[in-house]
């Protein structure tokens, strides 16, 4: 006897599609071309909160909050009439006792060879997860933001600080040196002429340190480095800073090689600043029994200084942060100041359009700085 067709055994691949429609971890949904539903899986039907037969023949819009309707409505459905399909569209499931289930949905339409629609099917993912973790991550980057901006805060009032702190000290400072300056022309013991030209290099270092420190807060809070740029024959300029230093290290040999016949177009005072520094630097880092050698040339339309000492040379990990502010060659030197000499050496480089550079190695050390001389 024939075995009725409502009763009539599943095939095992219609057994198989049955029981992943039912049992997946996600929510099914068959609807006709109108947007009503034909078939649900008990999946959906449970987060709901009612049977499958209870969703029959409701628009999918209806399972959704009052936002999530209207949004449905007026563009999902005609995107999907229009495109054939949609992807991954956050949405919320009104569920029983005014609960929410964040959701995602995908649906495509199936379309006969004449372009008619036939069905529609939808496949919604739990999105709980998700949204916790999206929410967390919102809440985690409007703190890293309002760190960030206090950070921002407190940088810029710490360097308007130094700032002022600077330009304050330079009166004082100055009615220093005016005095030491007095007294110098006046009838000194040996002894007080000593003290008296100590208390002048000690204020003209200071007098440097605050102009460290003016060119640091200059350049942190954005005004950059000023440049009083103009034509001028470097030579004397260059020589003027080495013969300075000659006198101030009688001991160290200098050699001195100058090829510069043109003018260049430069902030002449900064340069002899970039000289001076690393100049110095070569005299108080480099090996004492070698020359400092310093070279500068201008070939076409390129300028180059460059100074070289021997000695030890600077280890790798100094090497990478050397032009960083604070960094220091010798931590156990008691000359290396605040350590923003060859920072504020490299930001003068950069003001003029050039790069300051370091090499190292057991037979020398060299910075070399170059620059278009044209501006």
């Amino acid at each position: 006897m024939a075995v009725p067709a409502d009763h009539s055994p599943l095939h095992p691949l219609q057994e198989d599609f049955e029981d992943f429609f039912e049992n997946s971890r996600c929510g099914f949904l068959t609807m006709n071309s109108r947007g009503e539903i034909l078939r649900s899986n008990s999946r959906l039907a449970g987060w709901l909160g009612c049977a499958t037969e209870n969703l029959k023949g409701l628009r999918f819009s209806e399972l959704l909050t009052i936002g999530g309707k209207i949004y449905c409505e007026t563009h999902l459905f005609p995107l999907l009439r229009m495109q054939g399909f949609f992807e991954e569209v956050a949405l919320e499931l009104a569920c029983q006792g005014d609960e929410r289930l964040p959701v995602l949905v995908n649906a495509y339409e199936r379309r006969d060879a004449d372009s008619k629609p036939q069905f529609i099917r939808v496949t919604v993912f739990k999105a709980t997860h998700r949204r916790l973790y999206e929410e967390n991550l919102r809440y985690t980057r409007t703190i890293a933001e309002t760190r960030l901006a206090d950070e921002q805060a407190i940088s810029v009032l710490r360097e308007q600080f130094i700032a002022v702190l600077g330009h304050d000290l330079r009166n004082p400072l100055g009615a220093i040196m005016g005095g030491a300056e007095l007294l110098v022309s006046s009838p000194l013991s040996e002894r007080d002429t000593g003290l008296i030209n100590m208390m002048r290099e000690s204020a003209a270092r200071m007098a440097e340190l605050i102009d460290n420190i003016l060119d640091f807060a200059r350049g942190r809070m954005g005004g950059g480095m000023m440049l009083n740029r103009q034509p001028v024959l470097l030579e004397p300029v260059l020589r003027h800073v080495v013969d300075e230093l000659r006198t101030a290290w009688p001991k160290r040999a200098i050699e001195a090689e100058f090829r510069l016949l043109d003018p260049v177009d430069c902030d002449s005072a900064r340069l002899s600043q970039i000289l001076s520094n690393l100049l110095a630097n070569a005299l108080t880092h480099g090996s004492p029994e070698g020359p400092v050698r310093v070279r500068a040339f201008l070939e076409r339309d390129l300028f180059e200084l460059s100074v070289t000492n021997s000695g030890r040379p600077i280890p790798p990990e100094a090497l990478e942060k050397l032009f960083q502010p604070f960094t220091r060659q010798d931590a156990s030197s008691s000359q290396n100041g605040l350590g923003l000499g060859l920072y504020i050496a490299s930001e003068i480089a950069r003001a003029h359009k050039g790069e300051l550079t370091v090499s190292s190695n057991a037979e020398e050390t060299c910075f070399t700085f170059r620059m278009p001389a044209s501006g």
